[in-house]
């Protein structure tokens, strides 16, 4: 509606409750041209009906992205009753995200097709007519016609209060079925001054009620279509598009240096935005383009707050931006100096927040995570670095292989975890050197075999500790060298076995302890040989047996001591007493002092007795000597002398 200084746009959906008849006269009767009514009534004097091929059915869908498995399409059919009522108008995209709003424009379109299916061209001379307005025909020769109408845009007329928005009534056209109401849908006013007329009046010329005559023309064409139909405009004003891609900076609140939602998306700023603060304000989200993108995988790279992006809108819409990419510029150089670096391709990223500014190599400046490759001819390089940490993860089988040489640094500790088996090959040779402390620890066996040679060295203490048995296998020789003491304790038994020779220097003393009993076999020979001394304790009893011949040789003297008392070459008095007995006997078992070919040696505290068979020989400690035997020769080769107090011969 329009008034001195207001206007009001007004939003209806009902024709006739909604838009008024049209002020000063809405019945408008038809008069053809020629009549001589025309002059006295304002009137149509041209009536023209238009009818149009319509859809019955309108079809609409779209797309959510955060409904995307939604069914949104939507279809509303209203047949006009002409054969072609089943054709079907589909609209993609709709415009809408929300299933009832679907519904609601489905409505509203097939209602704009329907609008379409009948309008009426008017020229009339009524001046007030208007768009907006209904209006009533009348007088039309097809009485179809006098209705009430709803005028829209074009109609002719001499009435001149007819203006859009009004209703009119049609009165007097041929058709009767057109003198009907009718909304007044737009006028075009056409107005013409003839100067010669003109000139007259200010001449003081009378001028006449016709202004036809007069010589102005005052001509109203008027569109409206019957009030009996829902009015939609149509729309004739296209939605603005894009015409390409263009950059903007991604932008972000004050501080931030990353800042999207759970979708990905960021807040971008065009270089042509004047009233935007270069915030999170200056844009709604945009969707971020990735090259892969699935449900919880794919591909994320987020813009980061002042890259330039580039955004594109999806059908040229400006109300769907999408970000297809980054480019670089004279601020955010690339991560790798070019051309020179042409062949190098890779992904670096930086930490966040305040990440500083590097490649981030060792020892080198940047805080990155990167993975870069170079492709130069023999040079040919993939570099990976971690800022921080590194996690890897083979659910199953991981195999590498290094062409020459590898080598591996950790500044720190290391832990290797195998579930299960481990095989390590070292074709040629392998050195590990722990300058603290080692631990290997192995719950079942182990085996260790050198085909060679081996040396082992512990620069200060070894101690090993078996639970059960140890054993040694030494093929040929085996060489011990111990530079000071060495110390065996055996809980139980000892046993050495040696095929051949076994040889023992010792360079001053050797000292040997055996708490109960020791035994020596030797299979054949035995050969004892001492340099200086040799004593041999016996805490108690000792036993000798020779099973053939034993000699003993003396270089000077040999003393044979038997308790307190002693016996040797040259003689003397017994000993203490309580002195023991000495028993060398010799010859076969059982045999007594009697006889036999048995030959012992009895030394007691008092008397000493030799013994050989039937021969018997005592010396007792008072001086008294017993020769017996059954034959006794004495000879002397130069003088035999006897000589005593007494001498009795038998």
């Amino acid at each position: 509606t329009h008034s001195a200084g207001s206007h009001t746009l007004v939003l209806a959906d009902d024709i006739v409750g909604s838009h008024s008849p049209l002020p000063g006269g809405h019945v408008i009767p038809f008069y053809p041209p020629g009549k001589a009514a025309v002059a006295e009534r304002e009137h149509f004097h041209a009536w023209e009906l238009t009818q149009e091929v319509q859809p019955g059915r309108h079809y609409n869908d779209d797309y959510d992205f955060k409904k995307p498995r939604a069914d949104l399409s939507n279809m509303r059919q209203n047949p006009p009753g002409h054969e072609h009522d089943k054709y079907e108008i589909y609209e993609w995209p709709g415009g809408y995200t929300e299933f009832p709003d679907g519904e609601t424009y489905a409505r509203l379109r097939l209602q704009e097709h329907l609008a379409k299916q009948n309008r009426v061209l008017g020229r009339a001379n009524k001046r007030n007519l208007a768009p907006g307005y209904t209006i009533n025909l009348e007088n039309y020769p097809r009485e179809d016609q006098n209705r009430q109408y709803l005028v829209l845009v074009l109609g002719r007329a001499n009435k001149r209060n007819l203006a859009p928005g009004y209703t009119i009534n049609l009165e007097n056209y041929p058709r009767e079925d057109q003198n009907r109401q009718y909304l007044v849908l737009s006028v075009h006013y056409h107005f013409e001054e003839n100067p010669e007329v003109s000139s007259a009046k200010a001449g003081g010329a009378t001028a006449t009620k016709n202004t036809q005559e007069a010589g102005s023309i005052q001509q109203f064409v008027m569109r409206a279509q019957p009030t009996s139909s829902d009015y939609r405009p149509p729309r004739t004003t296209e939605k603005p598009r894009t015409r390409g891609p263009q950059t903007a900076v991604v932008v972000g609140p004050p501080g931030e240096e990353i800042w999207t939602d759970k979708y990905g998306r960021v807040k971008v700023q065009f270089h042509w935005d004047r009233i935007g603060a270069m915030d999170e304000n200056s844009s709604c989200w945009v969707r971020v383009s990735t090259s892969w993108a699935g449900p919880q995988f794919g591909a994320v790279f987020i813009p980061r707050i002042g890259m330039e992006v580039i955004i594109d809108h999806l059908n040229g819409d400006p109300d769907y931006p999408i970000l297809t990419g980054c480019v670089y510029n004279a601020v955010n150089m690339p991560p790798w100096s070019l051309p020179g670096n042409a062949t190098q391709s890779g992904i670096l990223t930086r930490s966040s927040k305040g990440g500083a500014a590097g490649a981030g190599m060792k020892n080198g400046p940047g805080d990155a995570n990167a993975l870069r490759f170079e492709d130069k001819a023999g040079q040919e390089q993939l570099w990976l670095h971690a800022q921080k940490d590194q996690l890897t993860e083979v659910e199953n089988d991981e195999e590498k292989w290094v062409g020459r040489d590898r080598e591996k640094t950790i500044d720190r500790d290391e832990t290797n975890t195998i579930h299960r088996d481990r095989i390590e090959t070292v074709d040629r040779n392998e050195k590990i050197t722990v300058h603290g402390w080692r631990t290997e620890e192995v719950d079942g066996d182990e085996t260790i075999t050198i085909h060679s040679n081996r040396k082992e060295r512990v620069d200060h203490n070894e101690t090993v500790d078996i639970g059960d048995n140890q054993t040694f296998k030494i093929g040929i020789n085996r060489t011990k060298t111990v530079g000071k003491n060495e110390k065996d304790k055996i809980g139980s038994n000892w046993s050495i076995k040696v095929g051949k020779f076994k040889t023992e220097t010792i360079g001053i003393a050797y000292l040997q302890n055996v708490g109960v009993g020791r035994m020596e076999n030797v299979g054949v020979v035995y050969n004892l040989n001492v340099g200086a001394m040799m004593a041999t304790l016996v805490g108690k009893t000792q036993t000798t047996k020779v099973g053939s011949d034993k000699s003993t040789t003396v270089g000077t003297k040999y003393t044979l001591t038997v308790g307190g008392g002693s016996a040797g070459a040259g003689g003397g008095a017994a000993g203490a007493a309580g002195v023991k007995n000495i028993v060398a006997p010799s010859g076969g078992e059982g045999d007594g002092a009697g006889g036999g070919n048995k030959s012992n040696i009895t030394m007691e505290a008092d008397s000493i007795t030799l013994q050989v068979g039937q021969s018997v020989m005592v010396m007792k400690a008072d001086g008294t000597i017993t020769i017996n035997g059954q034959e006794i020769d004495i000879v002397g080769s130069k003088h035999v002398g006897v000589e005593s107090k007494r001498i009795d011969l038998n």
